[in-house]
C-alpha cells in the first residue's frame, strides 16, 4: 500500500528507512511501511490522521540512544522528530526555555552554555532528543544532586490520536480526591496503583493528587506526540572538579557511601561507581588506571573546604590511586572517562551480536547495601562476562551481561528474573532510567501486577482510543485488543 502526506518529507523504499529501525538495544527484525519525517505540527497532524484513519500503528522516532527498543516498528509507520529541533525561547527572567521535541540535548546545553545557563539532567546519550528523554523520564550524572527529567518539565505540547493538540502546563491539570482529570480533550481517572519512591521509568506514574504532565512523562511514545517542551533550566554551575578514587578492597565501597549520603560529611554533585571489568572496558582509553577492585567517580564545587572533606574521608580508605582534576583539559579528559564506558559498552554489544541484557533497577535506600552484595556474589558465580557500573548514589546500578550464546542466555534470563523479582519486591523500581520498551513486558508485570497492568492499558485506550502510538512499548499489543 502507498501512502502520501503533501508537503512532507515521506520515505517509502527499505534502504531509507532502515537507519529508524535500530538503537543502542541492538533489537533486530523491526520493519515499517513508511517513514514520515515533519518539520511542523500541521505535518505530524496530517500524518496522524492518515494513520488513525487506516488504523495502522505509528512509532515515535527520536534520537535512536534507547536501549529498550522503543523506537522500532515492527508494522505500520513511524515518525522521526529529527527536523523539529529549533530552541524557541531562552527565558532568563523566568528561568525557563522551550524547545521543540527534535532538539539535541548537546545543542540545547551549548545554546544554554551561551547564556550561562544549564539543564541538570541531560543523560549520557547527548545526542538523545529532549522528547525522547522526557518519554523516558531519562537522568543523567548530575540526577544524584539534581533529580531526573520529570522535575525540569514545566509544560507539554502533545499531538494525539484524535487530532486534538493538547497543551499541559504543570499546576493546571490536577487529579482532584476523587482521582479524576479532567481536559478538554478527555476525562480520565487516574491508575489505582501507585509508583515507587524511587529513580524510576517503568509504565505510567501514579500517585495521589498527581498531575496530568506526569502521566506523559515516561509514557514511552505510547499516549500521544509530544511536539513541545517547556523546561526548568539553572544557572551555569560553578567551577567544578573530578575526582577518581581506585579502590582496592571493594566491600569499602558501601561504607564509603554511608558516609556520604546518610553522616552528610560531603554533598558531591554526581557520585558514580564502576566496577573492575568496567575499568577494563576504560583501559584502551585511560592506559594508566591502575590495578584495583573498582573506582569511585566524584564530581564536587571546586571550594577549599570541599577539599578538605574530601582528603580527610577518603584517608580512611584502602585507596590504591586518586586522580583529580587540576584544570579544564583534565577535567574533560575525566568527564570522557564517565562517557566513555556506555559507549564503549554499547559498542561490545553490537561487536558480539547480542541483544542488550542490562538490569536497570532502583531501589529504597535502606535495600541497597544487600543488591550491592548480591550484584557482586552474582558476578563471581555466573561464570559469564557482565559489567557494573552507573549511580551509586542513587542506588540504582546498571549490571550488564554479555552472553555468548543461547545456553549462557538463558542461564542470564533465569538470574536477571529473579533479581528483578526482588528489586521489585523491596519497593523498587525495574527500569530505573531506561524504561520498559518492548523488552521489559514480563518485568514490568512484576512490579505492578496484573491488575496494574491492565490500569495501564485503560489509560492507553482512553488517552490514545485509536490504540496506534508505540504499539507493544510497556506492554504487550495483545492486551489492547
Amino acid at each position: 500500500m502507498h501512502y502520501n502526506v503533501p508537503n512532507m518529507i515521506v520515505k517509502h523504499k527499505q534502504d531509507e528507512i532502515i537507519g529508524y529501525l535500530e538503537d543502542s538495544s541492538n533489537l533486530r527484525g523491526g520493519k515499517a511501511e513508511i517513514l514520515f519525517i515533519p518539520e511542523s505540527e500541521e505535518d505530524i497532524l496530517k500524518a496522524v490522521k492518515e494513520c488513525a484513519d487506516k488504523k495502522m500503528p505509528l512509532t515515535i522516532s527520536g534520537g535512536g540512544t534507547g536501549t529498550v527498543g522503543a523506537r522500532i516498528p515492527f508494522s505500520g509507520a513511524a515518525i522521526s522528530m529529527e527536523r523539529l529541533k529549533k530552541i524557541i525561547s531562552i527565558d532568563k527572567d523566568n528561568m525557563s526555555a522551550k524547545v521543540q521535541a527534535g532538539v539535541m540535548i548537546k545543542d540545547f546545553l551549548v545554546a544554554l552554555e551561551n547564556e550561562d545557563l544549564f539543564y541538570p539532567p541531560f543523560p549520557t546519550e547527548r545526542n538523545a532528543f529532549i522528547a525522547g528523554n522526557i518519554s523516558t523520564n531519562a537522568s543523567g550524572e548530575y540526577s544524584y544532586c539534581f533529580g531526573s527529567t520529570r522535575d525540569y518539565v514545566l509544560g507539554l505540547k502533545v499531538i494525539l490520536s484524535t487530532g486534538k493538540i493538547l497543551e499541559i502546563k504543570r499546576g493546571e491539570y490536577v487529579a482532584g480526591p476523587d482521582g479524576n482529570i479532567s481536559t478538554p480533550a478527555f476525562k480520565l481517572k487516574i491508575p489505582s496503583y501507585e509508583s515507587p519512591n524511587v529513580k524510576s521509568s517503568a509504565g505510567y506514574f501514579s500517585h495521589p493528587g498527581m498531575d496530568l504532565i506526569d502521566l506523559f512523562i515516561g509514557s514511552e511514545g505510547t499516549l500521544g506526540i509530544i511536539t513541545q517542551a517547556e523546561v526548568k533550566i539553572i544557572k551555569k554551575l560553578p567551577k567544578r572538579f573530578i575526582m577518581i578514587l581506585f579502590f582496592g578492597n571493594e566491600d569499602n565501597v558501601p561504607e564509603f557511601l554511608k558516609k556520604i549520603k546518610k553522616d552528610k560529611l560531603a554533598t558531591p554533585l554526581s557520585l558514580e561507581y564502576f566496577d573492575r571489568e568496567s575499568l577494563f572496558f576504560l583501559k584502551k582509553d585511560f592506559p594508566n588506571i591502575p590495578e584495583c577492585e573498582c573506582a569511585v567517580y566524584i564530581e564536587d564545587e571546586e571550594k577549599e573546604e570541599n577539599f578538605e572533606i574530601w582528603a580527610n574521608l577518603i584517608s580512611e580508605y584502602n585507596i590504591i590511586d586518586t586522580w583529580m582534576s587540576k584544570d579544564e583539559k583534565s577535567y574533560q579528559n575525566f568527564v570522557s572517562f564517565r562517557y566513555k564506558l556506555p559507549e564503549n559498552v554499547n559498542e561490545y554489544f553490537k561487536k558480539i551480536g547480542s541483544i542488550k541484557l542490562a538490569i536497570d533497577a532502583s531501589v529504597p535506600e535502606q535495600a541497597f547495601n544487600d543488591f550491592f552484595l548480591l550484584y557482586k556474589k552474582t558476578q563471581k558465580e555466573i561464570g559469564i562476562r557482565t559489567v557494573r557500573f552507573g549511580h551509586i548514589g542513587e542506588n540504582h546500578l546498571h549490571f550488564n551481561f554479555f552472553p555468548k550464546d543461547d545456553i549462557e542466555k538463558e542461564k542470564v534470563e533465569e538470574i536477571y528474573e529473579g533479581i528483578i523479582r526482588k528489586a521489585a519486591a523491596a519497593g523498587g523500581s525495574i527500569s530505573a532510567e531506561h524504561g520498559i520498551g518492548k523488552l521489559k513486558h514480563k518485568y514490568l508485570k512484576m512490579m505492578y501486577g496484573e491488575k496494574g497492568i491492565n490500569e495501564m492499558v485503560r489509560i492507553k485506550k482512553e488517552i490514545d482510543p485509536y490504540c496506534i502510538f508505540g504499539v507493544d512499548n510497556i506492554f504487550d499489543k495483545e492486551l489492547l485488543k
